[in-house]
């Protein structure tokens, strides 16, 4: 049985991921962090309609943590597999865990939260929920989960029950780091400018302006069941869990600097998450109640105002790699 506390990526019960949360207990676990694979947490991109039915908050396009800033910076390797073909044998699964976890790293489990009793979506909605295996018990068919999401340090599980319910899983491996975070100006510069990135910090502003303009126009419709909110958080919530996101890996690049606009920026994004989630919630109350273009010009003028904040926020950190720069 491996000892892995549960800790959560976030103090915000519903602006944080299951994975972010199992990552970083692994991170803890290990006396290092996790917050890096964040830096690219300000993109944001609205695409285009891909069919008529096609809702609005699908069109949202945010970043997945990036696995390779978490390697690079933190010795961490964190490899998804979706289960599919030979994995989809419950003894292949068995041996998976078995071998991982007597060599002392625990698995990441994703399953089904329609199947985990713990979780409020139990019995009433499919979503995806992870946790992390930490023990195994094969003769019993038992297997030992840590759910840092929903605080649980230790659930014994039958086996069969996840097995059913598991549709991928992720392994976590040791490695050395080739970059270090302490350096601040060159970090955030790489996450500002990294080639690789579709969309630079000067559009950021008029993506996010594209989805409030088409909110307006058309509205989120549902017809007002809980599963219809559910759905919609579902998809909406990333873009505040983004900005929360980016906001953590700020402060962790501000906490050996010390920089004021470091630690600015770091409470802007954190503010302008925060705002994002409570729009989502206007949304839902105007979704409910008829989809009323009245209340959708002022959930329009409040998402001008967060927009406004972003933008400024990263003209700024610009601004400060550009200082950066001229200096050296």
């Amino acid at each position: 049985m491996l000892n892995i506390a549960p800790i959560k990526s976030t103090p915000y019960p519903t602006l944080r991921s299951c994975i972010d949360d199992c990552i970083q207990s692994v991170a803890k676990w290990q006396g290092t962090d996790s917050k890096c694979m964040y830096g690219n947490a300000w993109q944001m991109s609205f695409e285009e309609q891909q069919s008529p039915d096609q809702p609005l908050i699908e069109r949202l396009m945010l970043p997945r943590i990036s696995t390779e800033s978490l390697s690079a910076y933190h010795g961490l390797r964190f490899s998804y597999i979706e289960r599919k073909g030979p994995a989809m044998d419950k003894n292949f699964m068995l041996d998976i865990l078995e071998s991982r976890l007597s060599s002392g790293m625990p698995v990441l489990v994703g399953f089904d939260s329609y199947d985990c009793p713990w979780c409020v979506a139990f019995r009433r909605l499919h979503t995806s929920h992870a946790c992390l295996a930490v023990g195994l018990d094969r003769s019993s068919n038992i297997i030992y989960l840590t759910d840092a999401y929903y605080g649980k340090e230790l659930e014994a599980v039958d086996f069969d029950l996840l097995e059913q319910a598991c549709h991928f899983y992720a392994l976590f491996d040791l490695c050395d780091t080739s970059r270090s975070y302490t350096d601040w100006q060159t970090t955030l510069q790489g996450m500002l400018t990294h080639p690789t990135h579709q969309i630079q910090p000067g559009q950021v502003a008029a993506q996010l302006s594209a989805y409030a303009d088409a909110y307006l126009e058309e509205g989120v419709t549902g017809d007002g069941t809980a599963e219809a909110s559910s759905n919609f958080k579902i998809y909406a919530n990333a873009l505040p869990i983004s900005r929360i996101r980016f906001s953590l890996f700020l402060q962790l690049l501000d906490d050996g600097a010390h920089v004021p606009a470091l630690s600015r920026a770091a409470e802007g994004y954190r503010h302008a998450g925060e705002q994002w989630d409570l729009i989502n919630q206007f949304i839902i109350k105007v979704m409910c109640s008829g989809n009323k273009p009245a209340a959708r010009v002022k959930i329009h003028k409040k998402m001008g105002e967060i927009i406004s904040l972003e933008e400024q926020l990263l003209d700024e950190l610009v601004e400060l790699t550009m200082i950066i720069n001229n200096h050296y």
